[in-house]
């Protein structure tokens, strides 16, 4: 047990992950970082993208929609805007999404939010690429 750690992803909306595990892969606003036990604490903003932890030699991939990190001596607690593994994905929404997203941003109206329409784009992109 010296070698894991305590982790724990947690959503607005109370979904939850809670294990020991040995390692933690997480892409964060300054770049890809990996925590293991006894990792210096840290607080970072964790972007849209994959996590993967592993955890007696398996491995647990996530479609991330970005949040905040915080790594202490007890653990790490990472408070995510949302999360979802690949068989909880819905690969025809997400597709759909992606093409709205992608109509949206080639579209010359004025009225379209553009950064909504870019992180809509990029969440749709991510998702389906786990």
């Amino acid at each position: 047990m010296a070698n894991k750690f305590h982790f724990e992803m947690i959503t607005p909306d109370g979904k939850k992950i809670e294990d020991d595990i040995d390692i933690l892969n997480v892409v964060t606003s300054s770049g890809a970082l990996g925590v293991m036990a006894h990792h210096i604490p840290l607080i970072a903003i964790v972007e849209i993208s994959h996590l993967n932890y592993k955890k007696d030699g398996k491995s647990y991939d996530f479609a991330i929609a970005g949040g905040v990190l915080n790594v202490k001596k007890e653990g790490v607690t990472l408070l995510a805007d949302g999360f979802e593994t690949k068989e909880e994905i819905d690969v025809e929404r997400a597709t759909r999404a992606k093409e709205r997203a992608e109509e949206r941003l080639s579209s010359k109206q004025e009225n379209i939010d553009y950064k909504r329409a870019e992180i809509a784009l990029k969440k749709a992109i991510n998702r389906l690429s786990i």
